[in-house]
């Protein structure tokens, strides 16, 4: 009775458990919970990198995806998502477009009907963007660069070249200058990229004002931060214009003669002494203050006398705020006083400096002597001729005229003094003879 009771029961089963199959009653045990890993990084550059999960368990289909950004709470960029139907399962996703040598945070995300589940938040950092070798990539370990402010070189009136070495401490490392009328450094040149070695670097400034002082350091970055070099200063010159014309001998008169001679403070002329006074050339000096932004002309009016008959030529002297002319006059004449002054004129006024005034050396002296019966004339190549006299005795005038080459007399005195001379020796002569002839002649009557 009792194992006719079981095989029912058997039968009764069996009919239950094919029924609740075939009506979809029937369920696998319960799934574990949803879980996903993050997994370390891999294929790291300077601009891209591939982001690795893990899928371990859940219920299917399971979608999954990467969240990554630059700090560890706000993660603002973020993969495709991908869709997986089976566990256990090592997934990836490339990412690109990243910043070099940054620090990046990331997490593995995965959905499923289970809900959203996150991974584990890992890190990365993009390596070193090497601009020195064409954009190939290298990681490269270092330090802050090294940079040192040169003193300025090459210093003009309206130009100076900054001068600075810098290091990049095996980093690529750019560098620059900041520069200004102030230690605000309110100026800075074109950054330039330099490598990882030591190496000067130099960069010319045009445009500046003359007679300024210029404030000026070198500056240097790489991936480890920015530095900064010591501060120096440089002064910029005067701009001085120096004139030597074919000629100086221009009629007076203003550049724009609709003005009148009258102070101005923003125009000044100011006439310096001469220089390098020779006999026949000089030196003018003179210095121009422009407190405007007026373009100025500048010249010096000359002569000898304070009516200054004559100018130099007129010379463009722009808007700078001091300008130091100089002119050189050629041609002067030896031993003259010449009176000169500065002239100053633009658009509103005209300036005069205080007239000056110099005097040329003498003339070279050089003397020939001309021989005259009674005077030694001196002929000066470079002066007034000036006769100088001295006496001389009637001897010397015989000396003169009578044994000159050829005993010719250039005179009718000459004639006289050579016939008495000749006189004279024929009188001396009968006086020497005339006792030997006497003698003779008494000779002669004794053999008689």
């Amino acid at each position: 009775m009792l194992y006719k009771i079981m095989q029912k029961i058997q039968k009764i089963s069996l009919f239950l458990l094919i029924g609740m199959m075939v009506m979809g009653l029937w369920a696998p045990s319960t799934q574990a919970a949803l879980v996903i890993t993050t997994a370390s990084p891999s294929n790291i550059s300077y601009s891209s990198v591939t982001l690795n999960g893990i899928l371990n368990e859940g219920s299917l289909p399971i979608t999954a995806w990467f969240e990554l950004g630059t700090n560890t709470g706000t993660f603002n960029l973020s993969t495709s998502p991908q869709y997986y139907n089976s566990l256990a399962n090592n997934f990836s996703t490339p990412v690109s477009g990243l910043n070099s040598n940054t620090t990046y945070y990331f997490r593995a995300v995965a959905e499923s009907s289970q809900g959203r589940v996150y991974g584990n938040i890992l890190s990365f950092t993009t390596s070193y963007q090497d601009l020195y070798t064409n954009n190939i990539d290298y990681t490269y370990t270092g330090t802050l660069p090294t940079i040192v402010t040169s003193p300025a070189v090459g210093i003009s009136a309206t130009s100076a070249t900054l001068a600075g070495v810098v290091s990049g401490n095996n980093l690529p490392t750019t560098a620059w200058f900041e520069w200004g009328t102030n230690l605000n450094f309110n100026n800075s040149t074109t950054q330039n990229l330099y490598g990882r070695n030591s190496q000067n670097y130099n960069i010319t400034l045009t445009g500046l004002t003359p007679n300024t002082v210029y404030y000026f350091r070198a500056v240097a970055e790489n991936a480890k931060g920015r530095v900064f070099g010591t501060t120096l200063s440089f002064t910029t010159s005067l701009a001085t214009y120096i004139n030597y014309p074919n000629t100086n001998y221009y009629p007076t008169q203003t550049y724009y003669p609709t003005q009148t001679i009258s102070p101005n403070t923003s125009l000044t002329a100011n006439t310096d002494p001469a220089t390098n006074v020779a006999s026949t050339s000089a030196q003018l000096n003179g210095m121009v203050t422009n407190q405007g932004t007026i373009p100025s002309n500048t010249y010096f009016e000359w002569g000898t006398n304070t009516n200054l008959n004559n100018r130099t030529e007129i010379i463009s002297t722009g808007a700078f705020p001091l300008v130091k002319h100089i002119n050189k006059l050629n041609g002067l004449k030896p031993n003259t006083t010449y009176y000169f002054r500065l002239v100053a004129e633009n658009g509103l006024a005209r300036n005069v400096g205080a007239t000056h005034y110099f005097t040329t050396n003498p003339g070279v002296v050089s003397t020939s002597t001309v021989q005259t019966t009674n005077e030694t004339t001196t002929i000066d190549n470079s002066a007034t001729i000036t006769p100088v006299y001295s006496e001389r005795s009637i001897e010397s005038a015989i000396g003169a005229n009578v044994f000159n080459a050829g005993f010719l007399p250039g005179s009718l005195f000459g004639w006289l003094l050579l016939i008495i001379f000749i006189l004279l020796i024929a009188v001396l002569i009968q006086q020497t003879l005339n006792p030997v002839i006497i003698r003779q002649e008494h000779q002669l009557e004794h053999h008689h």
